[in-house]
C-alpha cells in the first residue's frame, strides 16, 4: 500500500491524507475569502490607488487580491483541497465498505457476551420456531435479516441503516463536486459588462477589473429601453430593455429584461445593470420660451444645433447635462448619464452673433435666469438617445455546484438522521428450554439505540412468551 511505503509516493500519500492539511487549507481559504470580502473585487485601478496608495495597489495587483476567487493561487488551493479529499476518501473507504459487503454476521459466543447492550431470554418453543420468530420480530423493526442453523444452535443477524456508513463519503463527494464546479466556473466562467445604444448591437464583453474583452459567438441588440419614475420624483421606479439575440444576423430570441429578471442564452446570463442618456451626440431638448412681450411658446432644439425663436432670434443648445454637478474649479460635469438633475446651457443669437447665454435647470427654474433679455426659458423635457448597461456572466460550473449541494443534503441526512444498527441473536438448545442471547450495537445515537433495544426485547419477549409449543 502507498500509505505504508517509505519512498516519495508514501510520503505524498501520508501528506495528502493528513487531517492537518485539510484544516490548514480550510483556514487559509477562509482567510482569503474574508480578504475577498474586505477588498473591492474587480474595481478600477484608481479606486485601489485612492484607498491603498500606489504601493498598496501594486501589492494587491501582484497577489491578485483584486480578483481573489479567480487568482491562480486560490484555484491552486482549491485543487490541493480536491486532491486531499479524494486521497482521504480512498484511504478510509475500504473499512466502511467492509461493513456493507462483509459485515460481522456470526461472531463467536464469547464476543457476543462482551457486547453491550445485551439480554438473555428463555423459551420453550422449538429451536427452529424460535429462530423464525426472532427473524419475524427483527423484520417488523426494519432490519434486514440473515439466519444460520447449526447443530443445536440457531443464529440470527439483523442490520438496518447500513447506508449511514456511506454518509461521510457522500458528503465528501458533495464537497468535491462543489469544489470542481467552482474550479470550472473560475477557469472557464466570466463576469463583465456591455453597453448597447438603442437600435445597435454588440458582442463584446468587458471583463470587470481587467482590460480583457471577450467576444461572444452571437450579437446582442437593444431594441428599446424604457424607464419609469416614481410620481413627482426623479427616482427610477423600473427600467427595462428589450433585448434580441442574433445568430448570423438573424433574430433567435427577444425578451424584456429588468432588474432580477435576466435573459439566459447558451448558458450566458444578461442582467439589467444600468442605463443612461447620450446627450452630446443626439437628443432633443424641449423648452418653454417666455418672451419679454407676447405669449409664450414651445421650442425644440437638438444637441449642438440651432432653432429659430422669433423676430430673427435663434437658440443654440451649447451643452446638456443629464445629471449636473460642479466639479473642480467650479466646472460643470456629469455625475451620471441618468436624468437625475437635468440642466442645459443655452445661447441666444441674432444675425449669427451671440447675444447672451443662459442656464436652464429642470428642478430649479429660477436659478441663473437672466433678467432684462428678450427671452427666458423653462425646461420641459429632454429626449436623448438612451443606452442600456448589461451585466454579462457565464458560470459553466453552476449546475455542478447545485449537484454538489444536493449530494451534501443527502450525505448529511445519511450521517445525522440514520445510524447503523446491528443485532445478533444466539439461540442455544438447552434440553427443554432454548436460551436466547440478544446483543446489539450502533455507531451513533447510543441513547436512542438503548431505548430501541428495550422495545426490541419487549417485542421478543411477547413473541417467545409461553403458549402452545
Amino acid at each position: 500500500m502507498l500509505k505504508d511505503g517509505h519512498g516519495i509516493w508514501g510520503k505524498l500519500w501520508r501528506f495528502f491524507t493528513s487531517l492537518k492539511l485539510t484544516i490548514s487549507l480550510l483556514i487559509i481559504l477562509a482567510i482569503t475569502s474574508i480578504s475577498g470580502t474586505l477588498i473591492l473585487q474587480r474595481g478600477d485601478p484608481h479606486q485601489y490607488i485612492e484607498a491603498y496608495g500606489e504601493a498598496g495597489y501594486k501589492l494587491i495587483k501582484m497577489l491578485g487580491l483584486y480578483d481573489v476567487y479567480h487568482s491562480w493561487w486560490f484555484l491552486m488551493l482549491i485543487s490541493i483541497l480536491v486532491v486531499n479529499i479524494v486521497v482521504c476518501s480512498i484511504d478510509r473507504f475500504p473499512r466502511a465498505w467492509r461493513y456493507i459487503k462483509a459485515p460481522l454476521r456470526y461472531p463467536p459466543l464469547g464476543l457476543l457476551k462482551e457486547m453491550r447492550p445485551q439480554e438473555t431470554l428463555k423459551t420453550k418453543y422449538p429451536l427452529k420456531e424460535v429462530t423464525e420468530k426472532v427473524k419475524e420480530v427483527l423484520h417488523s423493526k426494519g432490519y434486514r435479516v440473515e439466519m444460520l442453523m447449526e447443530e443445536g444452535v440457531g443464529r440470527v443477524f439483523g442490520q438496518r441503516g447500513v447506508i449511514n456508513r456511506m454518509g461521510v463519503y457522500v458528503t465528501h463527494l458533495s464537497v468535491l463536486t462543489i469544489l470542481i464546479g467552482g474550479l470550472i466556473g473560475g477557469i472557464w466562467g466570466f463576469t463583465g459588462g456591455m453597453t448597447i445604444v438603442e437600435g445597435e448591437s454588440s458582442r463584446n464583453v468587458s471583463i470587470f477589473g481587467t482590460h480583457k474583452v471577450i467576444t461572444l459567438p452571437f450579437d446582442v441588440r437593444c431594441d428599446a429601453f424604457r424607464v419609469s419614475y416614481y410620481p413627482g420624483t426623479n427616482t427610477p421606479k423600473e427600467y427595462r430593455s428589450t433585448i434580441t439575440i442574433l445568430e448570423h444576423g438573424r433574430p433567435v430570441l427577444t425578451k424584456d429584461i429588468r432588474v432580477n429578471h435576466p435573459l439566459t442564452y447558451r448558458g450566458i446570463k444578461f442582467y439589467q445593470a444600468s442605463y443612461g442618456t447620450i446627450s452630446n451626440l443626439e437628443g432633443t431638448l424641449t423648452l418653454k420660451v417666455i418672451p419679454r412681450s407676447g405669449e409664450g411658446f414651445v421650442v425644440h432644439v437638438g444637441a449642438g444645433k440651432v432653432s429659430p425663436l422669433k423676430d430673427g432670434y435663434t437658440l443654440k443648445l451649447v451643452a446638456f447635462y443629464p445629471d449636473l454637478v460642479v466639479g473642480e474649479g467650479n466646472q460643470p460635469m456629469n455625475r451620471s448619464d441618468q436624468l437625475r438633475n437635468p440642466a442645459a446651457l443655452l445661447e441666444v443669437e441674432k444675425g449669427g452673433r451671440p447675444l447672451y447665454r443662459s442656464w436652464v435647470f429642470a428642478y430649479f427654474p429660477e436659478v441663473h435666469s437672466v433678467e432684462g433679455v428678450p427671452f427666458r426659458f423653462r425646461y420641459i423635457s429632454f429626449k436623448g438617445l438612451q443606452y442600456t448597461g448589461l451585466q454579462v456572466s457565464k458560470d459553466p460550473g453552476v449546475w455542478i455546484v447545485w449537484l454538489g449541494c444536493t449530494l451534501m443534503v443527502v450525505g448529511l441526512a445519511f450521517s445525522f438522521f440514520l445510524s447503523h444498527r446491528r443485532v445478533w441473536v444466539y439461540i442455544e438448545d438447552k434440553g427443554k428450554r432454548r436460551h436466547v442471547l440478544v446483543a446489539g450495537n450502533t455507531n451513533r445515537s447510543h441513547g436512542a439505540f438503548l431505548l430501541h433495544f428495550e422495545e426490541l426485547i419487549k417485542s421478543l419477549k411477547r413473541a417467545l412468551a409461553p403458549g402452545k409449543p
